[in-house]
């Protein structure tokens, strides 16, 4: 098992290949099972050499897998700890709005009852 220091590159990796916002679509797309690139292409409007140059950047990382079938490459997650990492990541951005929104309902109820929000 890698030691985590020699495990840091590996990471910056995979988290370059997670900051671009097309790449992350491909990654949401994947969730829901293997896809071609023609596929992929189609659901997320871009051309088949785009979706195919961020595959290979997810593929590097380690984000994802390929599989041949015939003349087609089917691509997948690579381990469903990327969905995992991608839910968490999903947290984390809602986690603020939702304690904000809380905040604001909360404000909301106390100015209510004191007659304020009349």
């Amino acid at each position: 098992m890698l030691k985590p220091t020699n495990a840091i590159p590996l990471k910056a990796r995979l988290f370059r290949a997670l900051s671009d916002e097309p790449r992350l679509a491909v990654l949401e797309q994947l969730g829901a099972g293997e896809r071609r690139v023609s596929d992929l292409a189609a659901d997320l409007g871009l051309s088949q050499s785009a979706v195919s140059t961020h595959l290979s950047s997810l593929l590097a990382a380690g984000a994802v897998e390929r599989r041949a079938e015939g003349r087609s490459a089917f691509y997948g997650l690579a381990h469903p700890s990327v969905e995992t990492l991608l839910a968490a990541a999903e947290e984390v951005i809602c986690a603020p709005l939702q304690s904000a929104y809380a905040c604001v309902q909360e404000c909301c109820v106390a100015a209510e009852q004191s007659g304020e929000g009349r």
